[in-house]
Formats: C-alpha cells, sequence, structure tokens
C-alpha cells in the first residue's frame, strides 16, 4: 500500500508540472500574440517541431494547411540570398560560439514577394527531463522597418551624393575662381570690370595699367568719364546700349586716350555679370593699333599690286613701241653723216626714247613679274654713288655716316640706286636754298614680333635726313600711294617705286617729317649678317667683235619688231626668216636644221599672248639641239629669265627697247661665245 501511494503521488506532481507547463505555454502564445510575435519550438532530441510558427504562414497568404504542410521543408521560402545566413546563425548558437541565434531573413509569400522577418531563439532545458533539450524562439514581421531602413539608406545614399556633388562643385568653383584670376590677372590685353551705370572701375588687370598708364589706384573708384579714357564717348554708349539689348557686345572698334595724351585704336568686347545683386561689365579691351598699320600697309601694297598688273602690261606695250622708234632712229643715223643736219635732232629724239625707256623701267617696278634679281653688293658703294650722281652741281651737301663694319646686302643694284636716287631727288627739291642730307646706316637685329613686322634676323637701318620744307601730317599719309605728289611737274611715280622696291627685297620703309624742320625716311633691309671686305665694280663689259652671214631666226609678235630687227639684221649682214609664234619657231628650226642652211641663232621674244612664247619654245628646241644658239627679247626688263637665261637654256639676252649698236654687240658677243658658255645681257 505504501508503494502505491507514493505511485500516485509520484503521477500526481507529474501531471500537476505538466499543467503548469501548458499553462504557462497558453499564457507566453497569448502574450506573444499580443506582442505580434509567432512563438515556435523544436525538440533537439527528437527533432520534432513541437510548435509551430503558423501565425508567420498565414500572413505570408497561406492557409493552415498550407503552412502545415511546408513546415519540413521551410528553407525552400527563404530567399536565396539569405539561407546560408540563416543555417551559419543556427549553427553558431547551436555549437555554442553565440549564447543566443539571432538572424533577420525574407520569406516569400504566396503571392510571390519577398518579406522580411526576425528570428529569434535559444536553447533550453526542459524541466521534465523527458523533454530533453528544446530550441525555441519567436518570429516576427519586421518589413516596414527594413522598408524605412532601405528608404534611410536610400536617403543616406543620396545625401552622400550631394555631399559629393556639392564638394566637387565647390572644388570646380575653386579651380574657377582661381582661373578667372590668373586669367584676368596675366591677360595681356586690358581687363576691367567696372559698374554699367556709371562706369566706376571696381578691378583691373595689370594689362590695362601697362596699356593706358594708369596705375591701379589712380583707376578703381573712379569713373571712364573721369579718366577722360574713351575719345569719343558716344562710343562707350553705343557698348552699354548692345549690353542692355544682348547682355553682350563683341569687337566694336574705337580709340582710347592714353595717360600720357596718346591715341591708341582698341578692339573691345564686354559682358554683363552681376555683382551683389549690381550689373556691371566685364570688359577685354585689346591694343590694336600696330595691327591697323599693318593692315594700312597691307591695303597699300596690295593697292600696288594692282596696279602693278596694269603698269606691267603698259611698260611691255610701250617698250615695244619706243623698240620701233629707237631702232629706227639709230638705224637712220647709220646713213647719215655726222656733219648733216638732222644727225642732231635724231640724237635728241634717241634720248628721248632712252629717258622714256626709263620711265617704262620703273613701271616694270611694279609688275608682277618684276622681282628683283638680287646678289652681294655694298651699301656703301651705292650710296656714294647716288649722292655723287644726284648732288652733283646742285648747292646741297651730303653727308655720309657709314661705317666700314656695316654689313653687305643681296639687292638689286639697278632697283636699289633707283631708291636712293629718288630719295635723295625729293631731299634737294625740298630744300631749293640750299642745306645738309645726311645719309648713315647702322647694323641692327631685329626680333620676333618687331614693330616693321619683318621675319626676325640681320638687318640694315639705312636714315636720309634733310633740312628740307617737310612734309605736312595729310600728306605723310599718301606719299607712297602711285601718283600721289605735291609738285606741278612730278609723276607721283618716285616714292610709289621706292616703297615697291623696298618691300619686293624683304624690307621695311617708313617716313616722319616736321613742317618747316626737315624729313626723315628710315629703311630696313635685310643683311648677309657680315661686313662686305670689298666692293669690286663689274665691268660693263669685254670687246665685242663682228660676225656677218648666215641665217638668224626672228620670232615676235609685233609687225613692227619685225620689220626694225629684220632691217637692221639685213644691214649687219645677215639673212632674215621671221616668225610670229613659238610654234611656227620650232617648226622652221626644225627644218633648216636638215637643210643646207641652218640657222645661227634665233631671237625670241619672250611673251606671244595666247601662244607658245620664248620659254616654252626654247625648251622643245634644246631637248632636241642642246647646242641651238638662242637670244631672248623681252619688254619685261625686269622678268627674271632676262637676269639668269642662262638657267633657261639662252645664249644671250636683249631687253627691250634696243637700238643698232646694242642688237649687234649681243648677237655677235652670243655667237661668238655660244659654245664656251659666255654670256651677254643688255
Amino acid at each position: 500500500m505504501q508503494a502505491l501511494s507514493r505511485i500516485l503521488k509520484s503521477w500526481s506532481l507529474e501531471f500537476k508540472t505538466m499543467a503548469e507547463e501548458e499553462l504557462n505555454k497558453d499564457r507566453l502564445a497569448l502574450a506573444l500574440e499580443a506582442a505580434g510575435l509567432d512563438l515556435w519550438e523544436n525538440d533537439l532530441v527528437t527533432g520534432e517541431v513541437t510548435r509551430k510558427a503558423v501565425k508567420t504562414f498565414a500572413e505570408l497568404g497561406y492557409s493552415e494547411e498550407e503552412a502545415l504542410a511546408c513546415i519540413d521543408g521551410q528553407f525552400a521560402f527563404v530567399h536565396p540570398e539569405d539561407v546560408p545566413l540563416v543555417k551559419t546563425a543556427i549553427n553558431e548558437h547551436l555549437t555554442g560560439v553565440k549564447p543566443e541565434y539571432r538572424c533577420e531573413f525574407r520569406l516569400k509569400a504566396k503571392d510571390g514577394s519577398w518579406v522580411w522577418y526576425a528570428n529569434y531563439g535559444k536553447i533550453m532545458q526542459s524541466s521534465n527531463y523527458k523533454h530533453g533539450k528544446r530550441f525555441v524562439g519567436v518570429t516576427f514581421n519586421i518589413n516596414n522597418r527594413k522598408c524605412q531602413e532601405n528608404e534611410l539608406r536610400l536617403i543616406n545614399l543620396k545625401l552622400a551624393e550631394q555631399n559629393e556633388l556639392l564638394e566637387r562643385l565647390n572644388n570646380t568653383l575653386r579651380e574657377s575662381e582661381d582661373k578667372f584670376r590668373t586669367t584676368f590677372d596675366f591677360n595681356p590685353d586690358a581687363v576691367a570690370i567696372s559698374r554699367l551705370d556709371d562706369g566706376c572701375y571696381v578691378d583691373i588687370n595689370q594689362g590695362f595699367t601697362r596699356i593706358t598708364g594708369f596705375s591701379r589706384d589712380e583707376v578703381i573708384g573712379k569713373t571712364v568719364l573721369e579718366l577722360n579714357l574713351w575719345r569719343d564717348p558716344a562710343d562707350r554708349s553705343i557698348l552699354v546700349q548692345g549690353l542692355r539689348e544682348k547682355g553682350f557686345y563683341q569687337n566694336l572698334e574705337t580709340q582710347f586716350r592714353l595717360k600720357n595724351g596718346s591715341i591708341i585704336t582698341a578692339l573691345i568686347s564686354a559682358r554683363l555679370i552681376s555683382l551683389k545683386g549690381v550689373k556691371h561689365l566685364l570688359s577685354v579691351t585689346r591694343d590694336i593699333t600696330e595691327l591697323k598699320k599693318s593692315e594700312y600697309e597691307k591695303l597699300k601694297f596690295e593697292k600696288l599690286e594692282s596696279l602693278g598688273v596694269l603698269a606691267g602690261g603698259i611698260a611691255h606695250d610701250f617698250n615695244n613701241i619706243l623698240t620701233g622708234i629707237m631702232g629706227n632712229i639709230s638705224f637712220a643715223k647709220i646713213f647719215l653723216d655726222t656733219t648733216h643736219k638732222s644727225n642732231k635732232p635724231l640724237a635728241q629724239a634717241e634720248r628721248a626714247a632712252v629717258r622714256a625707256g626709263e620711265l617704262a623701267h620703273q613701271l616694270l617696278t611694279f609688275a608682277r613679274g618684276g622681282q628683283p634679281i638680287k646678289h652681294v653688293v655694298s651699301l656703301k658703294h651705292l650710296i656714294d654713288e647716288a649722292l655723287s650722281f644726284v648732288l652733283r652741281g646742285s648747292n646741297v651737301k651730303g653727308i655720309v655716316d657709314i661705317p666700314d663694319s656695316i654689313h653687305a646686302l643681296e639687292a638689286d643694284e639697278g632697283q636699289m640706286t633707283q631708291v636712293f636716287h629718288n630719295i635723295i631727288i625729293n631731299a634737294t627739291q625740298a630744300m631749293p636754298g640750299g642745306g645738309v642730307l645726311t645719309v648713315s646706316a647702322r647694323n641692327e637685329l631685329l626680333k620676333e614680333k618687331n614693330a616693321f613686322s619683318l621675319p626676325p634676323g640681320p638687318y640694315l637701318r639705312l636714315t636720309f635726313l634733310d633740312q628740307g620744307c617737310g612734309i605736312s601730317t595729310d600728306d605723310l599719309k599718301k606719299i607712297f600711294d602711285p601718283y600721289f605728289t605735291t609738285k606741278s611737274t612730278g609723276t607721283g611715280m618716285g616714292l610709289s617705286s621706292v616703297h615697291s622696291i623696298v618691300h619686293r627685297h624683304g624690307g621695311h620703309i617708313q617716313a616722319a617729317s616736321s613742317v618747316g624742320k626737315g624729313t626723315t625716311f628710315i629703311i630696313h633691309l635685310p643683311s648677309i649678317g657680315k661686313a662686305s671686305a670689298h666692293y669690286q665694280e663689274e665691268t660693263s663689259g669685254q670687246p665685242v667683235g663682228k660676225h656677218i652671214g648666215g641665217s638668224i631666226l626672228v620670232m615676235d609678235d609685233e609687225e613692227m619688231i619685225i620689220k626694225v630687227a629684220s632691217s637692221m639684221l639685213a644691214h649687219l649682214g645677215y639673212i632674215v626668216t621671221t616668225c610670229s609664234n613659238g610654234e611656227e619657231t620650232i617648226d622652221r628650226y626644225k627644218a633648216s636644221m636638215d637643210s643646207d642652211t641652218p640657222f645661227l641663232a634665233v631671237i625670241m621674244d619672250l611673251t606671244i599672248p595666247g601662244g607658245v612664247g620664248g620659254k616654252q619654245a626654247a625648251e622643245q628646241i634644246l631637248s632636241q639641239f642642246p647646242n641651238a644658239c638662242l637670244i631672248v627679247s623681252s619688254g619685261y626688263s625686269n622678268d627674271p629669265i632676262m637676269s639668269n637665261y642662262r638657267d633657261y637654256g639662252f645664249s644671250g639676252a636683249i631687253a627691250k627697247p634696243y637700238n643698232i649698236q646694242k642688237f649687234q654687240e649681243v648677237l655677235d658677243y652670243a655667237l661668238r661665245h655660244c659654245e664656251s658658255g659666255s654670256d651677254l645681257t643688255y
């Protein structure tokens, strides 16, 4: 009985304990449900799920049957990315690495969406030893929190991006300010900031002070009217009006008055800016005074060039006419005794024709084909000869200040002599009562971007200073213009020729003058960079013999020239054949070489309008007959072929107009020395 009593008592206590545990579980479940938590429990001994988180699956949209059916495969509902995290968290707690099990993961709802949940659990020892160890925990929905966290994270990311962008903008702004300040301060142009309404300056750069001559302290706080910078204040009104209409103005050409009172031509561009809510204008002003001078020089040269085309054609035709006149006069004199009363008038007419030829030569200076034929010459020698020739018999004294160290130059001696003659003649005419003309020269090394727009290198600086009546300011601007003259008997060609020749020699000429005090001409010419050890005069020629007999072919498109040349050659004893173009010349020369009377020489005009000229005809003849004796003739006496005829295969050259003496000398000399390669040019 005692044994049975103990058994019953034991059962009674066990049932009481089980009842209390069930009661506690119910109470806990009620509390958890009120807190929104879903209790779950696993028996770690048997592996049985003793309490299932059915509420969680209900929230996900699953029925109780569906929830019970998927308990064993619950990892299938966990997001694939979260499965490793869940398993790791469980394992760390079961193995004692962590005292609690905590994990956040996503579960798949029935509609396919993913919902965030959290699991908190812990291993507990049951008071009923039969039950062994239990794994107890709760599951609760954290989706709202996760969404808020995600929104917060996105906001933080956005804020971080905006902060980064703001930092970049600040850095860019600082860099922009630095660049603006650097550009502002070190811009070689005049940069200024001034108020739009009254023109008061608030900032200027170093270029402004350098160009205007005003210091910074003299400008800041002053208005443009107070400084009297604008030569014509109406120009500023035009600028301001354009700024008000468009907000900017580009390239307004105007003039400014500097601190020293001088006037410059400038190009100003401006844009409206706002400083502390007040409209200002940011202006950039460039000094284009020298550029305008260069443009004027270029325009003047282009005018000379266009006139040169006309002048060259006129001179060519004029020389052809003069050839007929001079040739016939010289031919007529042969038949007259020196005592004949017609001899003197013919001689005077011949001299007049020579003077006319000199005028044609000046016209040729403007022709495009009239480039100078240069060789090394001594400047002092040319100056001495020019002064001696022009001042002979005048009451003007010439003083030469040219040191022995002066460099030589490469120039066309004839053209450069013409330059010096014209300037010296102008000086003597400006001093009718007498005076002194001083000619000086110095070596000078020009750098890049010099005031004359010339290439850098060694130059000669040649100065002509007279004590004459001077030239007015208005006339001084036009003295190099073609046909401009202040003299009743002048042609206006002298200084125009001077300007053209100097320019063609790669130099620069300028003039300065004061009325009543005199005029100064300054010429810069490229030098060879070293002094000429000595100057050796060229001989005027060598003794000329005479060659009589044989056939000569003459090609010219002017009938008058054909007749004059034929008469001269016939008088000299030659048999003359004539033609008017290059094609006929080539055919006749080829035919003569197959005959018993080949041509001794061919005299051919350089230019045949609309046909083959002397240069092309000579090339074809020499290609088959390299020993042909060819003489070139032209009214373009300045053509490079006339001076360098050997380079083109010719044996001689004669410039129009010519007389019978020159004609005979060139022809005889060319025939005699054709094979030896000697030459003669007239």
